[in-house]
């Protein structure tokens, strides 16, 4: 019954991304060529449908590729809040 490592994928996950998959595989952070112009407003389609699922502003939706570099990510910024409120 454990999912972590591989979750089954929900067939309409398949059909969003399959275009991004075999047609538009770009780097969505390569500005200089239309491969990574696409990919990168796909990005931000997603990150704008995540957004407002959640009530959330767009910028603060963060894409990783997996879990050790969420944890991080997390990890830093409490680390930065913590500092920035001077609680020591």
């Amino acid at each position: 019954m454990d999912v972590q490592a591989t979750t089954p994928l929900d067939p309409r996950v398949l059909d969003a991304m399959l275009p991004y998959l075999v047609n538009y595989y770009g780097n969505p952070h390569s500005r200089t060529h239309a491969y990574g112009w696409e990919s990168e407003a796909a990005m931000e389609r997603a990150r704008q449908q995540v957004a407002s699922l959640i009530g959330a502003d767009p910028r603060e939706i963060i894409f990783t590729s997996g879990a050790t570099e969420s944890n991080n990510i997390a990890i830093k910024m409490e680390s930065h809040s913590v500092a920035q409120a001077g609680v020591q």
